[in-house]
């Protein structure tokens, strides 16, 4: 019985360790995802009007919480107030300029790349093979810590332009 009750509480301390790494994970990825908008220049076109709202998305299952809505407020990118949306359908991503594309929309994947296809908006995940699939960055655990890759065709096809200094530290691949 006592050995029962201490493989117990070793499981509910393990898991609750786990909770807290995946917290500080996302916390990290949302910092991450909010800052990548100083390195990327988004064409004019991209914004409906010059105080237009820089859209900061995440379509699907909301790995970010407050987080992500903490560390955009007040904020501006390229002199567009930043604005912190959830979506679920792939069509509202067209007003988007980042979208962090959740796990939860994995086999979705192929079908919200098409519909993004040729368009504004950088896609962001940190699904296996994210930016092979067609994305345009991914996360990636590494040493414990996060890093990028991305694929600078992706970027192209967007319309949108990676900073030197973007690019020299991520991993570049070639995507789709």
């Amino acid at each position: 019985m006592f050995k029962s009750l201490l493989v117990l509480a070793a499981l509910v301390l393990s898991a609750s360790v786990f909770a807290l790494e995946a917290a500080k994970e996302y916390e990290i990825k949302a910092a991450f995802l909010f800052n990548l908008s100083a390195f990327i220049t988004w064409p004019d076109s991209a914004f409906a009007s010059k105080d237009a709202p820089f859209n900061v998305c995440v379509l699907g299952n909301d790995p970010f919480g407050e987080r992500l809505d903490l560390i955009a407020a007040d904020q501006t990118v390229s002199g567009h107030p930043v604005a912190v949306r959830r979506i679920a359908a792939v069509a509202d991503a067209l007003a988007c300029h980042s979208v962090f594309i959740s796990n939860s929309e994995q086999l979705r994947l192929q079908a919200i790349f098409a519909q993004l296809a040729g368009k504004p908006v950088l896609t962001v995940g940190d699904v296996d093979n994210f930016v092979i699939q067609g994305g345009t960055v991914q996360f990636f655990p590494h040493d414990n810590k996060i890093r990028l890759l991305l694929d600078p065709e992706a970027f192209r096809d967007a319309g949108l332009k990676a900073s030197a200094h973007l690019m020299r530290v991520a991993q570049l691949v070639k995507g789709k």
